[in-house]
């Protein structure tokens, strides 16, 4: 469990998860205990949507996480050698994605990627 500090009205809240942006219950203020203050100007939807996708040759299974109008977050399994500035290309249900990596979190056998969409 982690203690969050609300950045604009500074009171304390909990939770299981400091990487995901959650709203303040006392203000409404959108931040993350990793990050702090979401700076997306869209609302994000959170959907888990499961695929697989293709990465120098090898099948990774991945799902999504959250979408907004520009980008999204999405949850890989095993480790692919990816770097900030990739662009890849994802398979997600019926729509094909191309994005370009924002930003990896890599935690032991999964990785966490934050794609901008280019298409």
């Amino acid at each position: 469990m982690f203690t969050l500090s609300c950045p604009r009205c500074r009171k304390n809240s909990y939770s299981s998860d400091e990487e995901f942006f959650h709203a303040c219950p006392y203000c409404g203020f959108k931040f993350s205990g990793r990050y702090g203050s979401d700076r997306r100007l869209k609302e994000r939807i959170k959907q888990e949507i499961p695929f697989g996708f293709y990465c120098k040759e090898q099948l990774f299974e991945a799902s999504t996480i959250d979408s907004s109008e520009k980008g999204l977050a999405i949850r890989i399994f095993g480790d692919p050698s990816v770097a900030v500035g990739d662009t890849i290309d994802l398979p997600i249900g019926d729509i094909q994605i191309r994005a370009k990596i924002m930003w990896v979190n890599k935690v032991s056998d999964k990785s966490m990627i934050g794609l901008q969409r280019l298409n």
